[in-house]
């Protein structure tokens, strides 16, 4: 059993990295800002197979319904189609016909969408598909999206407007967002790095 003070001294390294670590997020999403989390969408030179819409909030679906509206696609698959703002119906509601839709009703994460509407994809042969998801979530579905399909179907990304901006100053439920994002951006970062 190590002396007492070798013990302190540990976890005095663990209690000071672990602060440095927390004043390093902070100064980095000072430094980037919400700015960061946005992108621009992609849009596909022509008419894509499918328009994938993630779960998450209405606002999601009703882009996807516009896109699919407007010609976007012949398809529309709807990830965790059993959450409010990504149902079947909803999207029937919105202009989709049902016959249109694709239901993907597991995916709990942004991992999971990607992982399982890659499988809707191959299962259906499509080449090609809109992925559709809110502004402030564009950069880590991008990256999640982009990896897990690794060249299976050419993805071209269309993003929700949520009204979040830093412009106006960030509401404290826009705070928390930006946070979640960053740590989550991490988080997916090492996930896959080793997927």
């Amino acid at each position: 059993m190590p002396p007492i003070h070798k013990l302190k001294k540990v976890i005095l390294g663990f209690f000071l990295s672990f602060v440095l670590f927390i004043i390093g997020g902070a100064i980095t999403i000072f430094i980037l800002g919400t700015d960061y989390l946005t992108m621009d969408d992609s849009p596909p030179p022509s008419t894509t197979e499918a328009i994938i819409v993630l779960s998450g909030n209405i606002e999601r679906l009703e882009h996807g319904a516009e896109l699919f509206r407007n010609g976007g696609a012949d398809h529309m698959i709807l990830t965790n189609s059993t959450e409010n703002g990504t149902t079947k119906k909803e999207a029937i509601s919105l202009g989709v016909p049902g016959q249109a839709i694709i239901e993907e009703p597991s995916a709990q994460s942004t991992y999971e969408n990607a992982k399982f509407s890659m499988e809707v994809i191959k299962e259906e042969d499509f080449e090609s598909a809109i992925v559709v998801t809110s502004d402030y979530h564009s950069r880590r579905t991008k990256m999640t999206f982009d990896d897990i399909y690794d060249e299976e179907a050419d993805l071209y990304y269309s993003f929700a407007d949520s009204g979040f901006a830093s412009s106006d100053g960030l509401s404290e439920q826009e705070k928390m967002i930006t946070f979640s994002e960053y740590a989550k951006i991490i988080g997916y970062s090492f996930r896959l790095l080793f997927e």
